[in-house]
């Protein structure tokens, strides 16, 4: 991520470390640090550069670029020795810091140097497979009814007061993510809800951060390539309320108990039994859980049971994964102790995600759905929400990533066959993979009954196209899979691509009568 906030922040190293355990200093500690950097690209003069050790390069090889570029010390997790003939006279005068873990190092370091900004803003994380966007929507908009000034950090961007950057990752690297809490603390932030990914926690991204609370939305098969088992993927999700929500200052927890993985979570009290929990379900007698509802293609109508009383949920958003998403936001505002009217003022306020089960309608009577569904329970999620709305054919469009969980491929072909009229398999960013591979890998899940309910176009343009020649009446088109995306990625070349554009593109054609043959289609 490219440095995109300014500080003019000054601390010597041995003020900065004072607290760093397990660590070994080489050279001067009373060197001063103007900027931490963990990108030998980003390293100016006076920075630390913090050598961390990526999936595909090592940061211990760049230490001699970042010395070039003007850093002043270095962390890492063995020592770098004197080079003259690569370096400007040498590692030594350079400082080293030394320690077994230069990530969990990093993180702390981050926090103390932009002045530990979480102690001075109310964090929330939310975190889950499915739902978390949604999720800090809602909840962004229930703080802003309360009158506080609202922070964001997640998958669509990074957005607090009028400023909006883009998101390179869900949850930031650790330096970037504690300079953008003092920027929104010294903005008048005084709340900041955040997507905290598994890759975060697993990468002790987040270390160094205090929560207030945290949501527990779900828990399916994804990140496999880089998890390895749904065990491992949940003990990294788990740590957000094992290691990081306030216990002594009474943090909250709302987990969702219709999902095992929330059981699960809740079974390790002995770790956060200082929490107070709040549950809430479709199904049990949790503690958030709807007495009434009502689905249409207006959007949800409900009221719920609650510990402040009934709280009436009237959204514009579809379909009972969105009612789970609005009771997750109003356990939220419960651990925050704000009053129903507040919380149900927030829910009716937000009109719409980006990407999000997102409707585009057109003149001919038909409707476009774009959604983010990636994993075969969102994909499954969001047929289930829309078939019932759906008084036609149900369309799907969709593909999966490549380099990705590769065991998910079937499971989605199968599901989108199974609860589709009609759909067409193509590429989502098949990044380094051929194409049609990853649509074989996704055909073979599909049941040789429903060879004759498909067709397979690579081209995502052309597939978007196909489908919005099909439609007709009252039939609804699911584009899935990249949502609020605005590119695609073919091999090493990043492209921009939207498919709200694309369907928009599509159904402008039509209008004008400018029906196609489909060609090329399996």
């Amino acid at each position: 991520m490219n440095t995109i906030f300014s500080a003019s922040i000054e601390i010597s190293l041995s003020e900065l470390i004072k607290d760093l355990p397990n660590k070994r200093i080489v050279g001067n500690p009373e060197t001063p640090i103007q900027g931490i950097a963990y990108d030998s690209r980003q390293v100016d003069k006076g920075f630390l550069f913090a050598a961390i050790r990526g999936q595909h390069l090592d940061g211990h090889q760049f230490i001699t670029d970042a010395i070039n570029r003007g850093a002043s010390a270095v962390l890492a997790e063995k020592p770098t020795p004197p080079a003259p003939p690569l370096l400007k006279g040498g590692i030594g005068g350079v400082t080293q810091v030394i320690v077994p873990d230069v990530r969990e190092a990093m993180a702390k370091l981050a926090a103390l140097f932009y002045g530990e900004p979480c102690k001075n803003m109310t964090l929330i994380g939310v975190t889950g497979t499915n739902g978390k966007t949604t999720t800090t929507y809602l909840a962004e908009s229930i703080l802003k009814a309360a009158g506080f000034h609202a922070g964001v950090i997640g998958t669509i961007n990074y957005r607090y007061g009028d400023k909006i950057f883009n998101a390179p990752h869900t949850t930031p690297e650790s330096p970037d993510l504690q300079k953008i809490f003092k920027e929104m603390v010294d903005s008048g932030v005084t709340h900041c809800v955040m997507e905290v990914s598994s890759h975060s926690l697993a990468q002790k991204r987040v270390d160094g951060s205090i929560f207030a609370g945290g949501v527990f939305t779900n828990l399916t098969q994804d990140h496999l390539d880089y998890h390895k088992t749904m065990e491992e993927y949940f003990e990294s999700k788990s740590r957000l309320f094992t290691d990081f929500i306030a216990k002594e200052n009474k943090g909250f927890a709302v987990i969702n108990v219709d999902d095992l993985w929330g059981e699960k979570l809740l079974n390790l009290k002995f770790k956060i039994s200082n929490l107070k929990f709040i549950r809430y379900s479709l199904k049990q007698d949790a503690e958030i859980h709807p007495a009434k509802i009502s689905f249409s293609e207006r959007g949800i109508e409900a009221m719920l049971d609650t510990p402040v009383g009934s709280v009436k949920i009237s959204s514009p958003l579809l379909g009972e994964y969105n009612l789970q998403n609005s009771m997750a936001a109003v356990g939220i505002g419960i651990g925050l102790g704000l009053g129903k009217q507040t919380i149900e003022q927030g829910i009716a306020n937000l009109k719409r995600v980006p990407g999000r089960l997102e409707r585009i309608i057109s003149d001919d009577g038909f409707q476009a759905v774009v959604d983010y569904a990636h994993t075969g329970d969102a994909l499954e999620r969001a047929l289930n929400t829309l078939r019932p709305l759906t008084k036609g054919r149900l369309i799907t469009v969709f593909g999966c990533g490549g380099d990705r969980d590769r065991g998910k491929r079937p499971v989605m072909g199968e599901i989108a066959t199974r609860l589709s009229d009609f759909t067409i398999i193509t590429s989502d960013n098949p990044r380094s993979e051929e194409p049609l591979e990853i649509i074989k890998e996704i055909e073979a899940g599909i049941d040789k009954g429903d060879r004759d309910v498909y067709t397979v176009m690579p081209d995502r343009h052309e597939a978007i196209k196909i489908a919005v020649n099909m439609a007709a009446g009252r039939d609804i088109i699911l584009v899935a899979g990249k949502g609020h995306e605005d590119y695609q990625i073919i091999g090493d070349k990043k492209f921009h691509f939207d498919d709200t554009e694309e369907i928009k593109k599509a159904m402008k054609q039509n209008a004008q009568g400018l029906r196609f043959k489909v060609q090329g289609t399996k």
